[in-house]
Formats: structure tokens, sequence, C-alpha cells
């Protein structure tokens, strides 16, 4: 087990050093152009009178579903009212952020694209994307149906250089499986106690009656940038923050800092860990390996996105076992009443406008991105066009028509209001749109709020630290714990040796900003 764990560790190591190789190499665009935006924001309403046909490069990522094309109705549509003529670039996600960099180094950067935050952070102050708080008030859907905070996060009090991609904050949650817990007689879990019963219910007792010894309690991630995944509620069940938590005086303290909060989580996964109850290879799992063993019915608690639990997990599982059913797991309370859900930035993912192309062309793309979060505009880009990706039926609901490509695709991918129900549709079913709305709902009593969100990117000493490199090395440490290859005062040592390299000035500054800010 030592040797599987130390080969294991070195993958973590070696992953977690990649991604800082990455963010160190990646081109910085240039930021020459002859863009001026003086006299648009003396004027912004009349820089462009809309009469002139312009060309605009969209770029967006792609993933299994396929966008619609240049020439698909709904593109023809919004060319049509807004005299533009879009070249629509789908990127394959995988490769979407590579994409960036290549055209960044080629200076050949689309006039309107989405952006991954480490390259927004990276670019941000160095003249390549557009100041848009100038203009808002000339756009008014975009403020209206984006919130204030989405358009705060990675950015400071003066400008705004990217509109919000939306992020649904609440968004996924734990599920569990119910036909395990009517076989083995269990309730649903309500306190962290009761969750680890279960989970070792799931080990012990033969959930699916095959007789065999194959199935686990539950799973974590170690993300590549030396986080955990999948253990929000968890770490919350603890009093852990959600990156940075907030103390009873006031400041901020990063979680790797939070020395007996993390004695009490990394104890209890220690113990599940030992007992077989915590997934033996969440060292070197990925979300996709998660899911799967939850599709092949070998792990009965995973963290879920609602909006897919009815429509893509729960028919998988069904075609090993068919009398499957899950339902949603409620975040346990811990050992001092504290319930979490995982919950993310509003605003982490940025449209962004090239900055260096003409002021007229930058106007024409905010009135586009406005039209977008209209009432009109917001109806087409989430359900489609009518006739096409729906019809109206004769007795007044609505009906989905197979289509090649997928018309609301661009409200997935690119813009979005800030709609929880961005994935339900007039022309789902409404017993479906009421379950997924009530467990969506269900998230949001829960908040894990990061009260330090996207702060440490703004210090001066996150440009002189490898905070990645930090974080990774500190996981390992943490991670050697949880396998029972280290006692619990390597969790002191993680700690120290965590705040020495840069953590403890990396708070003093994350403090500085969040005091001011305030």
């Amino acid at each position: 087990m030592k040797k599987t764990f130390a080969i294991s560790l070195a993958v973590l190591l070696s992953a977690g050093s990649l991604a800082a190789c990455s963010k160190e190499g990646t081109s910085t665009p240039s930021a020459t152009g002859t863009a001026s935006t003086a006299a648009a924001t003396a004027n912004p309403a009349g820089i462009d009178d809309g009469k002139e046909l312009m060309n605009i490069s969209l770029m967006v990522p792609q993933y299994a579903e396929i966008g619609p094309s240049n020439d698909s109705p709904l593109i023809k549509k919004l060319n049509e009212k807004l005299n533009i003529k879009l070249d629509l670039q789908w990127i394959p996600g995988a490769s979407y952020n590579d994409k960036i960099s290549v055209l960044a180094a080629s200076n050949s950067l689309p006039d309107v694209y989405r952006i991954a935050t480490q390259d927004y952070m990276q670019w941000r102050d160095k003249g390549v994307f557009m100041d848009v708080k100038p203009f808002l008030s000339a756009y008014p859907n975009l403020t209206k149906e984006l919130p204030e905070a989405a358009w705060k996060e990675l950015n400071g009090k003066n400008n705004y250089y990217g509109i919000p991609y939306y992020g649904i904050p609440h968004l996924f949650s734990m599920f569990i499986r119910k036909d395990w817990l009517d076989k083995l007689n269990l309730k649903m879990p309500e306190t962290i106690d009761d969750f680890y019963n279960v989970a070792k219910a799931f080990v012990t007792q033969d959930p699916d009656g095959n007789g065999k010894a194959d199935t686990t309690g539950f799973s974590i991630l170690i993300n590549p940038n030396g986080t955990f995944g999948n253990a929000a509620s968890l770490m919350g069940a603890f009093g852990l923050g959600n990156e940075w938590g907030l103390q009873k005086d006031g400041k901020l303290i990063a979680m790797q800092a939070q020395t007996e909060e993390l004695k009490g989580f990394v104890g209890f996964l220690r113990k599940a860990y030992a007992e077989g109850i915590l997934d033996k290879n969440f060292l070197v799992m990925k979300s996709a390996d998660a899911r799967n063993k939850l599709w092949n019915g070998q792990v009965g608690i995973q963290l879920i996105n609602p909006n897919e639990a009815l429509r893509l997990d729960l028919p998988n599982i069904k075609k090993n076992a068919p009398q499957a059913q899950l339902e949603q797991l409620l975040p346990p309370a811990g050992p001092t009443g504290i319930r979490a859900t995982q919950t993310d930035g509003m605003g982490q993912t940025k449209v962004v406008i090239n900055k260096n192309i003409d002021p007229k062309k930058q106007q024409r793309i905010l009135k586009l991105l406005d039209y977008l979060l209209s009432d009109e505009g917001y109806d087409l880009l989430k359900e489609g066009v009518e006739g096409v990706d729906y019809k109206k039926k004769d007795d007044g609901t609505f009906e989905k028509l197979e289509t090649k490509e997928t018309g609301n695709l661009l409200s997935i991918n690119f813009i979005r209001r800030a709609d929880k129900a961005i994935q339900l549709h007039k022309y789902n079913d409404q017993t479906y749109v009421k379950q997924v709305t009530q467990w969506l709902d269900n998230n949001d009593k829960f908040d894990y709020p990061n009260y330090g969100l996207g702060l440490a990117a703004e210090t001066d000493i996150y440009k002189k630290i490898n905070l990645t490199q930090m974080n990774t090395k500190w996981m390992s440490s943490i991670a050697r714990v949880i396998a029972n290859d280290a006692g619990m005062e390597e969790i002191d040592k993680a700690v120290s040796e965590w705040l020495k390299a840069g953590g403890e000035q990396l708070t003093k500054e994350v403090n500085d900003i969040y005091q001011q800010r305030k």
C-alpha cells in the first residue's frame, strides 16, 4: 500500500508542477492597437449608429453537443437583428485554453471570446481587454440581468475588463442511492456521523445484493492545483473555509492554515480510508472516474449537477441496476451544526472584448451582448428558434425538435442571465422542471461562501510565489495523513511550511484588500 501511495503522490506532485509551468509559460498578448475609448466614454450611444454591416469574430468552447453554425437559423436571426455577420468559432473545450494562448502569441485574438480565470488575471491589466464599465449605462440589460457581485469578481473598483459568464453558485450537491438505503433499512443521513455510518453500511452490508465486497462509501478528489474536489460539504461541516474563511475577529484565514479544523476533517477522512469507506484511489481519481463508479454501481454517494441527475446519471445507473433510485442528500450537519453545499463564484469566467479593435465594433458587440440578455434575445438564446429547435403544440405546450445543432448552446457555453434554470426549458416535462428546481432551491439554503474569492490574485506576493506549487506540496502532506502514511502531527508541519513559503504574507495582503473593499 505504501509503495502504491508513493507512486500516486509522485503523480500528484508532477501534475501540480506541470500546471505551474503552464501558468508561467503562457504567452502574453500584444497590447498594441489603435482603438481609443475616449470618444466612446463621452458619448457611447453615438459611436455606432448600427447602419454599417460589421463582421464580428466570436470564439467559444464546445464540448459534447454541436453548437449552431454560422449559417444556422439562430445566427441568421442575430445577424439580421444587429446588422452584423458573426464568424462563430467553436473550439473543442479540451484545447480551448491552449487555442487562446496560440492566438495571443500571434496577436490574432478574436473580437469577443470567453476566457478562463487564470488567463483573465494574467492579462487583465496589460491592455488586452476592453474596460466595459464606462459604457454600461447605455446597455441596461447587462447590469439588470447580471448581479453586481458577479461583475466585481476578479475586478477592481474602477474597471470591469470582462462581462461575467454567470456561474450558478450552488449548482452541485450530493446524491445518494435511495434504493440502497431502503434495502439496508437506513434513514437519510442528517449529521456527519450519520453520513459516516451510512457510507460504512454501503461498504460492509452488500447494498447491491451481488454477494461481493465491491462497493465504496464515498469518494473525494485531489485536484492538480492542490485543492480538494467533491468534498465541500464535508469540509464545511468541520468548519474549514471555502478557500478563505472568516474568523470571529473579522479577518480572513486560508483553509490551508486552519490547523484545528483540518485535524477534524482529515481525521474523518483518515478513519474512512482505513476502514475502506473512502475510495482507496482518491489521490489519482478524476471527476469522470468518480461519476463512472456511480454509474457502475460501485459507490452510493456522489456529487452531481441536479440538472443531470434524472437526465443523465440515473439512466446510466439503471443500465446496470434497473431498480435504482437517486435522491438528493442535503449537506450533513457537522459537530457544531454547520451545513454547507459547494459554493462557487458567479463571475470567475469572463466574456471579454478585444481592446484593440475599432470602437464602433466594440459598441456593436456590447449591443449584441445586451440584446442577448433582453427578454426577446434571451428567449432566443436559451430556447433556440421556434420551428427549428422546438414547436408549440395545439394544447399550448411545447415540444423539442430533433436537430443536428443545439440552438441554445450559446446560453450554456457563452453568455447567460443570472438564471438558475439555465438548463430547464419551456419544452421540458413540468414534473421534471419542478423536481430539478426544488433541488436547486435546496442548495441555496446552505451557502458556503469564499470570503476572499479572487483576492489572492490581486496581491503583490501572488506574483512572487507559485501558489499552485505551495498548495500541491501542502496537499501531499495532508494526503499522506489521510492514507495513514504519516501521523496527525504532519498537519501542523504542513500548515507551518505553507505559511513560511508565502502563505503568511499572502494572508496579510488578502486581508488588506478585503478590509479596503468591505
